[in-house]
């Protein structure tokens, strides 16, 4: 149990080191958004490149934080019948949804995505019309990773649920040890 635990702790690292190059990027894309409305309203130097690199910045942003946000009970989540089940069922619930239907469909987004870059790659893709980024390659590649790390969130979660739920003394819930999930 104790390996798990470690296990996890790792995976949530993993998780919390996308989130950091997410927050890293959140920066990079305000810098890049202020430069292109400065540029385009008091300077016409409008740049297709700089739109689509906004729109791929957006994208790092968006996907890079998925796993973080499950390890974090951060993401949406609609607690409709939360409140009528034991802790304990709602533990083997989530334990079962995330191995049974989370990560199944990660892993199928990280397959098509990994085709998806593949292509794009050996297509030498860029940008429609030829005006924005070449190599579309690159952001397309940003979708089997993020996959790998919700993954890797998903089990991190499951592994502390199971933790709990075999041995009670070791964590009392992975959310609310963390001040992360209160009721």
């Amino acid at each position: 149990m104790e390996t798990s635990l470690r296990l996890a702790d790792f995976l949530t690292r993993v998780c919390d080191w996308a989130a950091r190059i997410a927050a890293a990027v959140m920066i990079l894309l305000v810098f890049v958004i202020i430069y292109d409305v400065i540029g385009r309203k008091f300077f016409a130097t409008g740049s297709f490149i700089l739109q689509d690199l906004e729109w791929h910045l957006h994208g790092v942003v968006a996907v890079f934080a998925f796993g973080y946000a499950y390890t974090r009970n951060a993401h949406v989540r609609i607690d409709v019948f939360a409140h009528k089940v034991s802790d304990r069922f709602r533990l083997w619930l989530e334990f079962f949804v995330v191995l049974f239907l989370v990560i199944p469909f990660f892993a199928f987004i990280a397959w098509y995505g990994y085709e998806l870059a593949e292509r794009a790659f050996l297509r030498g893709e860029g940008a429609n019309g030829g005006r924005g980024l070449p190599y579309r390659w690159i952001i397309k590649s940003a979708i089997p990773i993020s996959a790998v790390l919700t993954i890797a969130g998903c089990l991190a979660v499951a592994l502390r649920i199971l933790a709990v739920l075999k041995r009670p003394d070791l964590l009392t819930d992975p959310f609310i040890e963390r001040g992360l999930w209160k009721r």
